[in-house]
C-alpha cells in the first residue's frame, strides 16, 4: 500500500479550474489601470509583478503600452508567460527581494500573494518592497477580503496553499510601520457578490430599522470579496492620484443605492409589482404568526430567544422586530 505513488498538487490546474478565464481576470484588474498610468508617466519607469501567475496583469499592461517584468516560482506559469512573449523569470519571491534592495521600480504589484506568505514575514515583505520602490513609486497588493464573511470563513480556504486571511486594517498598519506614505485600502470586485441593495425611504416607519440591518448585511455578508493595499514611496501622491483611488472606493460604496423615487404617474406595471410585494409580505406575516402564535407570544423575555451565537447588533435588531410584531398582533 505504501508503494502507491501519491499525486502531487497541480497548482496550474487548480488555477485553471477556480480562477476564471483570462478575459475575466483582465477585466477585474483593469480597475487599476488609471492610477498606474498616473505613476508610469515616462519612458524610464519600470514595473515588477510579483507572483505573476498566468500573466494576465502583464498582458494588460502591455496592451496599454506599459512595459513590465514578472517573477513566479511556478515553472509552468513561467513557461506559459514566456511563450506569450512576456518578460517573466522563474524565481522565489522571498529570495528575489532579499538579494537586492536598490530602488529600481516605479511600480510593484502582487495580486493574491501576501496570503501565501507566513505572517512573521509580512512586515519583512513590505519593507523589501519599500526598499525596491523609486521615489514617488507605487505598490499594489491585492488579497482576499475577510470582511466578507463568505470569503473569510469559506472561499479563502479553497486554495490549500493559503496560510491565513490578512485583515485590511492590519495590512494598513504594517504598511505604515514599513515606511510607506499615504497607505490606502481599496475594496474591489463587489459587483461579483450579487445585485446592488437599496435603502428604504425615510418616510417609511420601518426605514431606520431596515436600513440599519441593510448596513450590517452590506458591510459583512456582501462586502467586497477582495481589497488592495495601495501604498507610495515618498513624496506623497498627487491629489489627482488620491481622487482616482477615492473614485474606485466610491464605486464600491455605490453597491447600496438610495431609495427608489416613484413618479406620481405610477405605471400599471409598478402597481402590479406592489401587489406582488404585498402578497409576499402577507405570506411572511403568516409564517411569523405560525412561529409565534398569539397565545404563546406574550411577554417573552429576550433571553428566552436563542440568539447567543449572533453579534449583539443583530440581536438588538431581531428583538426590535420581534417586539414590533407582537405589538401589531395585540392591536
Amino acid at each position: 500500500m505504501s508503494d502507491i505513488p501519491i499525486p502531487s498538487f497541480n497548482y496550474s490546474a487548480f488555477e485553471a479550474y477556480f480562477r476564471g478565464s483570462r478575459k475575466e481576470i483582465k477585466e477585474r484588474l483593469s480597475v487599476y489601470l488609471e492610477p498606474v498610468k498616473l505613476v508610469m508617466h515616462n519612458a524610464s519607469s519600470s514595473a515588477l509583478d510579483i507572483g505573476c501567475g498566468r500573466g494576465e496583469w502583464l498582458e494588460l499592461l502591455r496592451e496599454n503600452r506599459i512595459s513590465a517584468e514578472g517573477i513566479d516560482s511556478n515553472h509552468e506559469f513561467v513557461k506559459y508567460c514566456t511563450e506569450c512573449g512576456l518578460d517573466v523569470h522563474e524565481a522565489d519571491l522571498l529570495t528575489f527581494l532579499e538579494e537586492e534592495d536598490s530602488a529600481t521600480y516605479t511600480l510593484i504589484t502582487g495580486f493574491h500573494i501576501i496570503e501565501h506568505i507566513p505572517k512573521e514575514k509580512h512586515l519583512w515583505f513590505l519593507d523589501r518592497i519599500f526598499r525596491r520602490l523609486a521615489p514617488g513609486g507605487m505598490a499594489i497588493l491585492e488579497t482576499p477580503n475577510p470582511e466578507n464573511v463568505t470569503v473569510g470563513s469559506c472561499n479563502f480556504y479553497i486554495d490549500p496553499t493559503h496560510l491565513r486571511p490578512v485583515p485590511p486594517m492590519l495590512l494598513h498598519f504594517l504598511a505604515l510601520q514599513a515606511g510607506f506614505s499615504t497607505p490606502m485600502i481599496v475594496r474591489i470586485n463587489r459587483d461579483t457578490v450579487g445585485k446592488p441593495l437599496r435603502y428604504m425611504a425615510k418616510e417609511n416607519p420601518d426605514a431606520a430599522l431596515y436600513n440599519q440591518l441593510l448596513d450590517i448585511v452590506a458591510s459583512r455578508l456582501m462586502q467586497a470579496p477582495d481589497y488592495a493595499l495601495i501604498v507610495f514611496a515618498s513624496p506623497s501622491p498627487s491629489s489627482e492620484m488620491l481622487n482616482c483611488l477615492a473614485a474606485i472606493n466610491e464605486f464600491n460604496d455605490a453597491f447600496i443605492l438610495p431609495p427608489e423615487i416613484i413618479s406620481e404617474n405610477e405605471t400599471d406595471e409598478h402597481s402590479q409589482q406592489e401587489l406582488t410585494v404585498q402578497h409576499e409580505m402577507a405570506l411572511l406575516k403568516k409564517h411569523v404568526h405560525d412561529l409565534y402564535p398569539s397565545g404563546n407570544a406574550t411577554d417573552t423575555d429576550e433571553d428566552d430567544i436563542p440568539l447567543n451565537e449572533y453579534p449583539e447588533s443583530l440581536r438588538n435588531i431581531f428583538h426590535q422586530l420581534h417586539r414590533a410584531y407582537r405589538n401589531t398582533e395585540k392591536q
